[in-house]
Parts: C-alpha cells; sequence; structure tokens
C-alpha cells in the first residue's frame, strides 16, 4: 500500500464527519441556551428590590461598593462601574514574576445595573471581570469571572438590597 492509499484509510468517513458536526451542533445551541437563560435570569449576580428608586438603588450601591474597596467609575443610565485591585497573588498568576516585578496590577472590574421591573421593582445585578494590561483600554483584557465565583459580589448586591428595605 502506498502513502497516498494510507492517508485515505486513515481519513474519517462521511458518517464520522456528519456525527463530529452534529456533536458541534448540539454544543452550540446547548451553549447559546445557556447564555440566554443566564442573560434573561439576572446573569452573574442579582437581587430584585422593592418599593425603591432607581436613583436611590444606584446612591446606595455606590457606598455599598465603596465601603468594600471599590472606585466608582464611569456610569451611564442605571449603569455603574467599579474597579479594585486585585491581590498580589492574582496579580501573580495573571500575569507573571516579571510583570509583577515591574509594577503590574491585576483589577477587578464590576458592571452593575439597575433594570426596571414591573409594580415597582428593580434588579440590582452585576458582572464581574479580571482585568489585565495596564491602565491603557486598548492594551486590557477583561475575563468575565465564573457563575461559580458570584459569592462575594451576591453578597455586595444582598448588602444594598438590606439597606433598602
Amino acid at each position: 500500500m502506498n502513502a497516498k492509499a494510507a492517508s485515505r484509510a486513515n481519513a474519517p468517513g462521511p458518517r464520522q464527519c456528519l456525527a463530529l458536526l452534529s456533536s458541534l451542533a448540539i454544543f452550540l445551541v446547548s451553549a447559546n441556551f445557556v447564555t440566554l437563560h443566564a442573560a434573561s435570569s439576572g446573569g452573574f449576580a442579582s437581587v430584585t428590590i422593592k418599593d425603591q428608586t432607581k436613583d436611590d438603588i444606584i446612591v446606595t450601591t455606590a457606598k455599598v461598593f465603596t465601603a468594600d474597596g471599590y472606585r466608582s467609575g464611569r456610569s451611564g443610565s442605571g449603569q455603574m462601574v467599579f474597579e479594585k485591585e486585585a491581590s498580589r497573588g492574582t496579580t501573580l498568576a495573571r500575569d507573571g514574576i516579571a510583570a509583577t516585578q515591574s509594577g503590574a496590577r491585576t483589577i477587578i472590574r464590576v458592571y452593575a445595573e439597575v433594570i426596571p421591573l414591573q409594580d415597582g421593582e428593580h434588579r440590582l445585578q452585576c458582572k464581574a471581570f479580571m482585568v489585565t494590561g495596564g491602565s491603557d483600554a486598548f492594551f486590557q483584557d477583561e475575563v468575565p469571572l465564573a457563575k461559580a465565583r458570584k459569592g462575594p459580589y451576591q453578597s455586595l448586591l444582598k448588602k444594598v438590597q438590606k439597606q433598602l428595605k
């Protein structure tokens, strides 16, 4: 058997290709379903707040995050951004020894948003990211935190909810 015939013998057949494509399609559809479901239910971390104005929720959220060491960043209509430096260990793990020794700092960035619901309710939700790459937004790399790491952010949102009761 020559080399050309041997390579054809090892190549996947049409059934194997179809099975692979079907598996890929199922994976992509299920991944999209999970993403859509998470977005519609508040995503990463969220709480529902009753009988408060959007402005009161924004002010209280800023106070709670600031008390936890975050700096307030830019904000839009009902949207807030909070940042604080991650631990030195996190910076070392994300940026490496050389960058850490030269002063690189990983940042935790939290995007929070107030979403109006029905009957005077609002959903306060947030998503958290690890940000590397320095202070220049062009070079920054935002990596979303896994939903399994939502605990500290859910706690902050619950503090906001408790203060507004």
